[in-house]
């Protein structure tokens, strides 16, 4: 039998196609979707997280993937750590294991290997300013290249913010690396990628820091005055 084509009529016109709802990202293959159109929002889809015993490319359905970022290390070449955040659950016992394990890695590494280590099944990227490595480590399955750019971001914004920074800096302001890091990573992915945008946060927290100083201090002086 022969297969007939719908008449004229009957067929969709480019105004009934416009005024269909869109359907959603994370309905969508990535087949389908165009290489043109622009990435969706940070909080429309999450990545999921694939248990233990189960291929992590199981339980991405997003079109998207976003890489997620384990845990953050600041190591100074003699092996003293100076900066930690942990975006995975880690026991204190199994956090000094991993400190331990992954300076005597990264430290005997010689300078002309590639920054990225196969690590428990994991992939850490490492790359040293100075005196400092900072160690990033993330899934087997992400872009090391993109975490690669994260940290030399990271390291620009606190070289802005210090003004040509060293390891004195991060030793004795290690309050203000956590504040940048936290402008810039949130729950282990990447959040802001404008430098000014961090640079302004960070000028607007000090002010109210500042501000919090000085009331604490007219406070104390009025007490003081008022128990002579």
């Amino acid at each position: 039998m022969k297969s007939h084509s719908p008449p004229w009529w009957s067929r969709p016109t480019e105004l009934d196609l416009q005024d269909s709802p869109p359907q959603p990202f994370a309905s969508v293959s990535r087949d389908f979707i165009p290489s043109g159109r622009r990435r969706p929002p940070r909080g429309a889809i999450r990545r999921q997280r694939a248990p233990a015993h189960q291929d992590p490319g199981l339980c991405c359905d997003s079109a998207y993937p976003f890489t997620m970022i384990n845990f953050v290390l600041l190591i100074s070449r003699q092996g003293k750590v100076r900066l930690t955040k942990w975006y995975s659950p880690y026991t204190q016992k199994e956090r000094t294991k991993v400190i331990r394990e992954l300076s005597g890695l990264i430290l005997t590494r010689g300078p002309k290997l590639c920054n990225f280590v196969e690590w428990r099944g994991y992939k850490v990227v490492y790359r040293r300013y100075a005196s400092l490595y900072f160690c990033m480590c993330i899934d087997a399955e992400d872009n090391e290249l993109e975490v690669l750019e994260i940290i030399h971001h990271f390291v620009e914004i606190l070289d802005r913010y210090f003004g040509s920074v060293c390891e004195l800096d991060l030793i004795f302001n290690f309050h203000k690396a956590y504040y940048i890091l936290d402008e810039i990573l949130i729950a282990g992915e990447l959040q802001e990628s404008s430098k000014k945008n961090v640079a302004r946060l960070i000028a607007a927290q000090d002010s109210l820091v500042e501000a919090a100083k000085e009331e604490a201090s007219s406070i104390s002086n009025i007490i003081a005055q008022a128990t002579k």
